[in-house]
């Protein structure tokens, strides 16, 4: 058994380490370390075990800080969370990283709507606890209606937020917290503390190299990089307007294309290009050195001097650490200050394969929720803080079979349908509503597979509606039929010729109130080649503004129970081919308003059965032969 050395102190040590497990229980034997520029840091300490009874889970998931001292009695601090920890005989192995490294360890399917990225990450940070950030931006973002994180990492979403919007970041230690700070622009980063300047020293006889603050060695690389970037993208909203954008730095003879570009304003694109070729840009000129300065760390600048030709100000982006009990060594990587910052190296966007379905939602209430352009809300099954309201996704498009200008076929979903969504080249912040499919709450209109052959188109009356309209086919062999049913009104309209052919019968039913047929110009023909039977229990009139003939070709009967009224302000006629018989069951009265004649080609006789009268003012009674009695 090993036993602990309680000799062992870090009082006037150059390195030491406090944990939870408190002073001199772990002796700081050395450390290994990288940082990096919007990358979380690491370091691996090597640790003496000198106390008793020392338990690993007081350790494990703690923060912890190092302390560094140069010859000059200056103190550097990296502070952190013990993520890792292996526990040997005398001597324990510990990883020390950011909070942000924690975020690996959580990923998440939601939604976030009208946020800038600066507040997608509030959000996120605040949400999981951490409260150690810092927003020292200076661009101006703009919202983004709609951004999901989608079965990735909480920390790949953010790190891919911030890669898109061109944010860095770096981290300030103290020994009681590190500070995540963002960052845009080289201009806000803040000197290395107790190394604002910073000679080249390289190794010499002379003993002034090995002074604590200097750069013994350095190196400049230049590489060739894309000059240009380009990019497109579509507004459905103002289709016709053109968006591509392009920027360059030089001729533009090795350009970058990119679509969709993620963008729906000109403007948006513009910055988009700009920071896109910002971080392709970042990489062109690189400075590589090595030195003592404990200080270093990415996210701080420092002027160079005394170096034949890389003198000026530079940003850290890289810094590997060495550190043993009386040694401490690092190399970096920096780069101009007037150069952009690079922004993380984030892992590709997450993809959608193939669709998957969602439910209708709205305002509490309401049965169909809708915009101008016939967009719908939806809730998805993975969104576990959506509601289930009209706060629970964008407003989506819904694809149709046919859309024109103002033409085509238009079928909106409503609330509580399962809709059908897929994404546009599978992003999943561009949703698109491609189908709608019935469940066990929303079942077929008719019964299967009983009713297999049925096709139809149903809807149903909103709000609160117990009625429907629908157009059927029943294609089941003998029973063929087309079935059409309107609810309240059915109007048909006709711009030129309407022809309905029907072989067999045709039955109009109005059950209840009038039926109007108009011919506003034009004529009316109807032919009955059988026999027509007209039924009516009311009054029947009808007005001719001309002439009227009724034709018919056998006998014409006209019975009226009643009177019968023969009106005309001109003459009657009545003609006979035949004989004309005028029978009355009582008295026949002809009256004229001026004289009458009965005319008889051959014959007149005028019998009755008692009296007979012929009376007037004068009567005249005139044949070629005359009897009386």
């Amino acid at each position: 058994m090993v036993m602990p050395d309680r000799s062992l102190t870090q009082d006037r040590a150059s390195l030491g380490v406090t944990t939870p497990l408190g002073k001199d229980q772990l002796i700081l034997e050395g450390m290994d370390g990288k940082e990096q520029l919007s990358r979380p840091f690491l370091f691996r300490l090597a640790m003496a075990v000198a106390g008793e009874g020392l338990d690993p889970e007081a350790v494990v998931g703690q923060a912890a800080h190092v302390t560094l001292l140069d010859g000059d009695g200056n103190q550097r601090v990296v502070h952190g969370l013990v993520t890792r920890l292996i526990r040997g005989r005398a001597t324990w192995h510990a990883e020390l990283r950011p909070w942000l490294w924690l975020l690996r360890l959580t990923s998440d399917n939601r939604i976030f709507q009208n946020k800038t990225v600066p507040d997608i990450l509030q959000d996120v940070f605040d949400e999981l606890g951490f409260s150690d950030y810092r927003n020292a931006l200076s661009a101006q973002y703009g919202q983004r209606e709609y951004c999901v994180q989608y079965r990735e990492t909480t920390y790949d979403f953010v790190h891919r937020l911030m890669a898109e919007d061109g944010i860095a970041y770096y981290f300030e230690h103290a020994e009681d917290a590190h500070t995540l700070v963002l960052v845009d622009d080289a201009s806000a980063l803040q000197p290395c503390p107790n190394a604002a300047s910073v000679p080249f020293k390289p190794r010499t006889g002379s003993r002034d190299w090995l002074e604590d603050c200097r750069i013994d060695d350095l190196s400049v690389e230049k590489q060739v990089v894309p000059d240009g970037f380009q990019a497109d993208d579509y507004n459905f909203e103002t289709p016709a307007t053109e968006l591509k954008v392009s920027v360059s730095d030089g001729d533009g003879d090795f350009t970058v294309y990119d679509y969709p570009g993620g963008y729906t304003l000109k403007d948006q694109g513009d910055s988009v290009a700009k920071r896109r070729l910002n971080a392709l840009r970042s990489a062109r000129t690189l400075i590589s050195g090595a030195s003592p300065v404990r200080g270093f760390a990415p996210g701080y600048k420092f002027t160079l001097t005394g170096h034949p030709f890389a003198d000026g100000d530079l940003v850290l982006r890289t810094v590997r650490h060495r550190v043993g009990r009386n040694e401490y060594a690092n190399t970096f990587i920096a780069q101009e200050a007037d150069a952009p910052l690079p922004p993380p190296r984030a892992a590709p966007r997450p993809r959608v394969g193939g669709s998957q379905t969602a439910r209708v939602v709205g305002p509490s209430g309401k049965e169909i929720w809708t915009d101008q352009y016939g967009r719908i809300k939806v809730q998805f099954h993975w969104d576990q803080q959506g509601q289930g309201d009209e706060n629970s996704s964008c407003w989506i498009r819904v694809s149709h079979g046919w859309a024109g200008k103002s033409w085509g076929t238009f079928v909106l979903p409503r609330i509580g349908q399962e809709v059908v969504v897929s994404f546009l080249d599978g992003d999943p912040d561009r949703p698109i509503v491609t189908g709608c499919v019935y469940n066990g709450d929303n079942p077929v209109p008719y019964g299967l597979p009983d009713e297999q052959t049925k096709t139809t188109i149903r809807s149903e009356s909103s709000t609160g509606g117990d009625g429907y309209n629908e157009f059927r086919f029943e294609d089941k062999a003998g029973e063929e039929e087309v079935y059409l049913h309107a609810q309240k009104d059915l109007t048909t309209e006709v711009e030129e010729n309407r022809t309905t052919t029907v072989t067999k019968d045709d039955s109009l039913t109005v059950s209840e109130g009038n039926r109007t047929v108009s011919v506003d110009q034009g004529n009316e023909e109807l032919t009955v080649q059988g026999q027509r039977t007209l039924t009516i229990t009311g009054e029947e009139k009808h007005t001719n503004a001309a002439g009227f003939t009724h034709e018919v070709g056998g006998n014409c009967s006209l019975i009226v129970t009643g009177n019968l009224l023969i009106r005309a302000s001109g003459s009657v006629t009545i003609s006979a081919g035949a004989a004309l018989t005028v029978n009355a069951g009582a008295q026949t009265t002809m009256t004229t308003g001026l004289g009458m004649d009965l005319v008889a080609a051959t014959s007149l006789q005028m019998v009755a059965s008692a009296a007979a009268e012929l009376k007037g003012g004068m009567v005249t009674i005139q044949g070629g032969m005359v009897k009386i009695n």
